[in-house]
């Protein structure tokens, strides 16, 4: 089980003041706010879609667990890259307003 290094640099950034996590087993130490953004970190910046169901502290206790966690949802195989999860089914919205001809924007 391999950590993604960019993965690694947030958990110790986000952990301060503690000191770098130096082994697998060590506590991450947390919040829930933390582990919230972590997830949003995973989802946005890696590609990894944290499904309900796995918001167990359990996975977010140690880099080991977390480590898990990914390898369980990674494709394996030399070329495989993480991907962004397609959200299908949520509407997007645009700001911007429609007008009629006359160039009145309408109610």
């Amino acid at each position: 089980m391999e950590i993604p290094r960019k993965l690694k640099d947030y958990i110790d950034s986000n952990r301060l003041p503690l000191p770098p996590i130096k082994d697998e087993d060590e506590p991450l130490q947390i919040d829930s706010l933390a582990i919230v953004r972590l997830v949003a970190f995973l989802e946005t910046d890696l590609g990894i879609r944290i499904e309900d169901e796995e918001l167990i502290a359990e996975n977010f206790a140690t880099l080991r667990r977390l480590g898990e966690l990914i390898a369980a949802k990674t494709p394996t195989g030399p070329t495989a890259e993480a991907k962004p999860s397609v959200q299908e089914g949520i509407p997007t919205f645009s700001a911007k307003r429609e007008t009629d001809r006359s160039g009145v924007p309408e109610q």
